[in-house]
């Protein structure tokens, strides 16, 4: 399977990863047959949310939704100052997707967000916020743990490698959830970066 279908379609910014390497954890032809419930943790200009749309949550009846805050914050200086134009990128990208309709934007913090959200609701989450502070790390995995379905699979990105505070937390989380999920690990999809993604699947 080529990789291009994974890119983003009228796509304005930068990304890091796209879900091309999810396609051996999750069957990829099941899911952009079935009517997905999707959640993304991070977003920066939209393009693993909108490579997701076009691929995995294909089906018309999918939705997917997003959380960012889209503001200037101390772990991140390198997008001081440049968040809003982040945001308004991001809102164009999503406008000039196909999938527009799917999709719901949540912008805020995590903590404050997930909690408006449904228990047991959604068929796959993936994490890839704050990677700076464990304790943000550790919370994230947490909540979206209790938005996922039984069944369902939480995706955490840049695990392993230099992403030290990612690594510990993610690991304190497997240990403390160790009888409720099931794990796998795939390289991260980015060849030029060092790194796994960690797959969940709760039991």
């Amino acid at each position: 399977m080529s990789d291009s279908i994974f890119k983003p379609k009228n796509f304005e910014g930068s990304y890091y990863t796209l879900p091309s390497n999810w396609v051996k954890p999750i069957n990829l032809e099941t899911t952009m047959n079935t009517p997905i419930k999707y959640l993304e943790v991070g977003t920066l200009y939209g393009g693993s949310l909108l490579s997701f749309a076009q691929t995995f949550g294909l089906h018309h009846e999918s939705k997917l939704f997003c959380i960012d805050p889209w503001i200037d914050y101390p772990e991140y200086p390198e997008y001081k100052g440049e968040q809003e134009k982040i945001y308004q990128t991001f809102l164009k990208n999503v406008e000039n997707s196909e999938h527009k309709d799917k999709i719901t934007i949540m912008r805020g913090f995590s903590h404050d967000e997930m909690p408006k959200l449904y228990n047991n609701f959604f068929d796959i989450i993936y994490v890839d916020a704050n990677h700076e502070n464990q304790t943000y790390i550790y919370r994230d995995a947490v909540l979206s743990f209790m938005k996922l379905k039984k069944g369902g699979v939480l995706i955490f990105d840049d695990y392993g490698g230099c992403y030290i505070n990612v690594t510990q937390a993610v690991n304190k989380f497997l240990h403390d959830y160790r009888k409720l999920l099931l794990v796998n690990r795939e390289k991260n999809g980015d060849p030029k970066r060092i790194g796994f993604q960690v797959f969940v699947k709760k039991l």
